[in-house]
């Protein structure tokens, strides 16, 4: 007999896969080759340690649930970011905020005198009012216009 056949079928034999007929067969061959019966014995102990080993059960692991922590550290991250970005934008505001705005008296006295400023003691109210609406909104002439008018009602006033 080949040597690849009966390893093949002293492994079915182990298994318990052989048919009668063919373990028969198998049988009266190994009973007449000793080598051939010590190979398939050795097999026979080998498949059964095997299966005995694998029949234990096997050590449960318990896997940390790190899914959980990962969900809250990534939404701490999220709600972190966010109030940087808010405490940022806050900050950026109140600086432009501080620097742009300044009361009228502190801009008039802060800008040198203009080259030209207009003689509003001499102008009719109603054409300082219609220049001062024909101006941009923040544009430096309207708001010294505006105090240069606040200060002569108030001096008219006394």
């Amino acid at each position: 007999m080949k040597p690849d056949i009966l390893e093949r079928l002293m492994m079915d034999r182990a298994l318990g896969r052989l048919d009668p007929d063919t373990e028969v067969l198998l049988a009266d061959y190994l009973a007449n080759d000793p080598a051939a019966a010590t190979q398939a014995h050795e097999l026979q102990e080998t498949v059964q340690l095997a299966t005995k080993v694998m029949r234990r059960p096997a050590p449960t692991v318990k896997i940390p649930t790190q899914i959980h922590r990962l969900v809250w550290r990534h939404r701490a991250e999220q709600v972190l970011a966010l109030a940087a970005s808010f405490v940022i934008g806050v900050g950026l505001t109140a600086l432009l905020i501080h620097e742009t705005y300044l009361p009228i008296s502190a801009v008039v006295a802060s800008r040198p005198a203009a080259t030209n400023p207009p003689k509003v003691a001499t102008l009719q109210p109603a054409l300082v009012k219609r220049q001062i609406e024909s101006l941009p909104f923040w544009s430096n002439q309207r708001i010294y216009l505006l105090a240069s008018t606040a200060a002569n009602s108030k001096e008219n006033v006394r």
